[in-house]
Order: C-alpha cells, then structure tokens, then sequence
C-alpha cells in the first residue's frame, strides 16, 4: 500500500484552519471536505452545530471512503411529551423528535436516502466488539450519575449495513456504519399529573449517532478491499486540543451567548495551552473504538505502532501489522505485507526502511 498522510481540517469554527484529525489514505486518491459549523441551530440543538463531512476517493469515484455528519435527536416514552416535543422542534426551539432506532434503521431510514439516493439495503449486522468499547466509555461518564438517580440507564449500539447503488453507470457496493448512544432520563407521567399527581415513570431519551462512516467499492469487490479501509480507519487520528475547543464551547456557550459574542477563537488558545487529564483519557479510549470499528471489515490490524523515519528521525505512527514501512521523506508511506519487496528497488525511487525505535530498558 502506498500511502499519505492528510489533515482533516475546520476553517470555520476557531477563527483559521484548524486540524480536526488525521489520517493515511492511497497517494494517488483524492480528498475533499472537512468540518462546518451548521448556522441558525445554536439555541435550537448545539450537539448537531459542529458538521464533519470528509472523504477520500480514487480517481474514478468507485472506491472512497467517507466521515458522515453525527446527528442528535430526543424522544420520549410518555406520548403528551412526544407531542410536545415535536412541537418545539417544528417551532425551531428544540432538537428533533424521532423515536429510538438501531444503528442499521438509522441508517437504512434516516441516513442512505440523504446522502445515497437509489441504494438498496441488501445485509445489515450488529458490531457487538465496538458496542461493548463503547459501552464502557458512557459508563465511565455516566456511571456514577445513574447511581446517584439523576438518570435511567445508558445504552451503546453499534451496527452497519451494506448497499448497493450506481455511480454514473457503474454498480458499486458500500458497508457504512454507524453508533448510537441513548441517554435516559426518568420525567413525569402526563397522566398522572393530569390527574393531580407526580409519578417519575416515564423516561425522556438523548440520542446522539455518530462514528458515520462509508466504505464502497466496485460491486463484488467490496471484501477484497476490506484491508485496506480498516487500516485507513484505524490510523484515524483525532486532534486531542480541537476535541478540547469544541468541549469547551459547547459548555461556555450559554455564558457566550449572554455576552452576546461566541469567542471561539480565545476557547482555542485556551485549549492548546491546557488540555485536561479526561481529554487525553477520551482520545486514549477513542482509538480503542477505531480498533473495533476496523474489525468490522474481518481483517487483523494491530492497532498503531510508532516507526522512525530515517530521514528526520522523527517517530511517526503508523497502522501496525504489517511486514515492512518505508518512507520517501515526502509525506508518502509504503506498507507491506511482504518480506521480501524493497519499493526503492521495485518503483525505481529513493525510499527508506523505516525502524522500530529502541526500547529504553
């Protein structure tokens, strides 16, 4: 494989350029979109404000591999407050209302007919490894807020499906999969407060989707390629400092909102100066659930391992389980699975082994 290193940018959010994440894709492959800042929603629903939509494609459009936008919606088992739910959200007040779905319904109903018109769901799955990562990190968040009986429960789901459709008149196939995290709440019974009493029966729900993302290729092979998206999946890097911003923002944003101006820009610099010990802690998790997601495409890849590079001595860190990785000193990268494949000998071209760095006794 014969890759590059790209950045992931927001040009909107912090007052310039800033690099959301990063990742390897094939260096012949291009790149497009990053991370807008949706208008008109901030009172409405902020935890849909901050839009990602990235992707990387071949040449020819029939390979690629793309970040969806997260979406967050709430809903309610008590049918009065459904009501009034939907109700606000068609005044523009709050988030929308829609009942709760699995990651393959979200997906099927609310997300291939935006972004896929035409495709038609053939095998859908759950991913139980990634479902069980996430799991742990709401309870290491939500955990103790449960025992204290501010809230119901929380539930992790993670599942995908595949499609078929047409780009121009070729059919192509996709896996795309998606998480969802249900926060619930315990609210009123409307009943019983019509009645003239409070009964805390009913339940409200937070629901956020999120880790949106779409892998195609030519129809019939789909699987063959699936080594490849898992390793651009797993070397997936998120900026620990842009999560610190985004964090902050969201949580001064009522303050901001009352000082009538939304400094983003400060929130920044704040955040490259200091980044807390639960951010760092929430990245570390973070590429515990890339792993997993790299699992859905039945290939082994050992997570990241760091190599020098011959050239600057700089380690970088690269997608593990493979033989060999070279670098050109151009931002470029070879890994392979062969032993015995030299790509400066192959492709004619300086390139250099890259070294595991020696461990410090």
């Amino acid at each position: 494989m014969r890759l590059r290193l790209v950045r992931i940018m927001d040009t909107q959010g912090f007052g310039g350029p800033v690099e959301v994440a990063r990742l390897l894709v094939p260096s012949d492959w291009q790149v497009d979109g990053g991370v807008t800042w949706a208008q008109g929603i901030v009172t409405r629903c902020p935890q849909n404000i901050v839009q990602a939509r990235w992707r990387a494609r071949s040449k020819d459009g029939l390979m690629g591999f793309e970040i969806l936008p997260q979406y967050s919606w709430v809903w309610s088992d008590d049918q009065l407050s459904q009501q009034t739910m939907q109700q606000s959200a068609a005044n523009n007040m709050a988030c929308d209302a829609n009942p709760l779905a699995s990651p393959p319904d979200f997906l099927s109903c609310m997300v291939l007919p935006r972004v896929r018109p035409g495709a038609r769901v053939v095998a859908a799955e759950p991913t139980q490894s990634l479902a069980q990562a996430e799991q742990q990190k709401l309870a290491g968040t939500y955990g103790p807020i449960v025992q204290q009986g501010y809230l119901r429960g929380f539930r992790a789901e993670a599942g995908r499906v595949r499609a078929q459709y047409q780009l121009g008149n070729q059919p192509v196939e996709e896996w795309m999969s998606a998480t969802i995290a249900t926060i619930a709440a315990p609210t009123a019974n409307s009943a019983a407060l019509m009645n003239g009493g409070v009964a805390m029966t009913a339940s409200t729900f937070q629901v956020m989707a999120y880790n949106v993302i779409g892998t195609w290729a030519p129809r019939g092979q789909l699987d063959q390629h699936a080594k490849l998206f898992a390793t651009m999946l797993t070397s997936l890097r998120g900026n620990p400092q842009y999560a610190a911003a985004v964090g902050a923002w969201l949580r001064n944003m009522a303050n901001i909102q009352r000082e009538g101006a939304m400094d983003r820009q400060k929130i920044w610099r704040e955040a490259q100066d200091y980044i807390s010990n639960s951010i760092q802690q929430t990245y570390r998790e973070n590429q515990v659930v890339q792993d997993r997601m790299a699992e859905q495409f039945g290939q082994t890849i050992r997570g990241v391992e760091t190599s020098v590079d011959p050239r600057s001595n700089e380690p970088v860190e690269l997608v593990g389980g493979y033989v060999g990785a070279w670098s050109n000193g151009k931002g470029e990268y070879i890994l392979s699975d062969s032993p015995n494949f030299n790509p400066a000998t192959a492709l004619h071209e300086d390139w250099r082994e890259m070294k595991k760095p020696r461990k410090i006794a």
